[in-house]
């Protein structure tokens, strides 16, 4: 009798436990709050081969990208670009808290200064860690992010679109 009561009293606990998991609470101490499923979330400029590579590495890794474009006026709209829903649009004075939603292990941004302007990165490097690919080799940073995000075939898929798209432009 003892037996069977702890057996139900066990059965109980993982019921609980496992509704708890269904409305978004936990009980688990290391689970992150506020992250979107993502370790790393992208950041790119708006130009043709840091985008196509963002594009490429999101469709392999899942992981969400954040486009900072910018405008005839000299500011920046950002497009945040989650892999389970449609983009949406924001001004540059959002791009902190675009990421504090986010909530990545880590940020890569794509490009140097001249594609990612330094504001937003020292706001980053503030409180997430940064990585930069600054290469302007564009096959050397995929390569990089190849590695980063431990995704195949990002190099050679990036430089097949890469070589189609510049011939599709001629």
């Amino acid at each position: 009798m003892k037996k069977h009561f702890m057996q139900v009293c066990v059965v109980v606990a993982l019921l609980f436990c496992a509704s708890l998991e269904t409305k978004g609470l936990t009980l688990n101490p290391f689970k992150r709050s506020g992250r979107v499923k993502a370790s790393s979330l992208i950041v790119v400029g708006n130009y043709l081969e840091p985008r196509l590579l963002a594009e490429i590495a999101q469709y392999y890794s899942k992981q969400p990208v954040l486009v900072i474009s910018p405008d005839a006026d000299g500011a920046y709209q950002l497009f945040f670009m989650p892999t389970t829903s449609n983009a949406t649009t924001d001004n540059a004075d959002q791009f902190i808290e675009i990421v504090r939603h986010v909530n990545p292990k880590r940020i890569i941004v794509l490009g140097n200064e001249k594609y990612v302007p330094a504001t937003f990165v020292d706001q980053a490097r503030a409180n997430y860690s940064v990585i930069t690919l600054d290469s302007d080799d564009w096959s050397k940073n995929a390569v990089a992010l190849e590695e980063i995000l431990r995704v195949g075939k990002l190099k050679a898929n990036f430089e097949n679109y890469l070589v189609n798209i510049k011939a599709i432009a001629k």
